[in-house]
């Protein structure tokens, strides 16, 4: 499965942020992000995932949803014990809300990509430092299709 285009765009005008102890980090879907290298450097770890449990299938749902199904994503993803830091995404044009999510660190694609269809997302940020990414191993934000699925508990 391909990410539409539509979506692809609009990952590509959105701000991903997360705070971490080293402070905020800012990622942009192709684009390097130091920061986010020396973090990984920092976990032991050379993979990593953005996801978010809110608006599933790109369909606004109210803040109370989404943070419901926020806090439900934190459960899960401290349950596999893997480091993740608290962000948000938003849109450079402001005209989709900010969204709850997670920076999750060394997190494998099959994890990442299962995290994303358990809250029907269309797609997550996922990358391997140790692929070497832009040629120069520097964590880069690149999109991974996540077909949606019912949620299942």
């Amino acid at each position: 499965m391909t990410v539409p285009d539509t979506l692809l765009e609009a990952y590509r005008k959105t701000a991903f942020s997360a705070e971490t102890p080293k402070g905020r980090l800012s990622l942009r879907v192709g684009q390097r992000c130091p920061e986010l290298d020396d973090l990984l450097t920092d976990h032991g770890v050379s993979t990593w995932a953005y996801v978010t449990a809110a608006n599933p299938g790109s369909m606004r749902l109210r803040d109370e949803e989404n943070a419901g199904r926020q806090r439900e994503l934190d459960g899960v993803v401290a349950s596999l014990g893997v480091t993740s830091y608290s962000g948000e995404g938003v849109a450079d044009d402001g005209r989709w809300p900010p969204e709850p999510s997670l920076l999750i660190l060394g997190i494998g694609r099959s994890d990442a990509v299962r995290l994303a269809r358990q809250y029907s997302q269309l797609a997550l940020i996922w990358n391997d430092l140790s692929k070497g990414s832009c040629g120069c191993g520097a964590a880069r934000a690149d999109i991974a299709p996540a077909r949606p699925r019912s949620r299942r508990l």
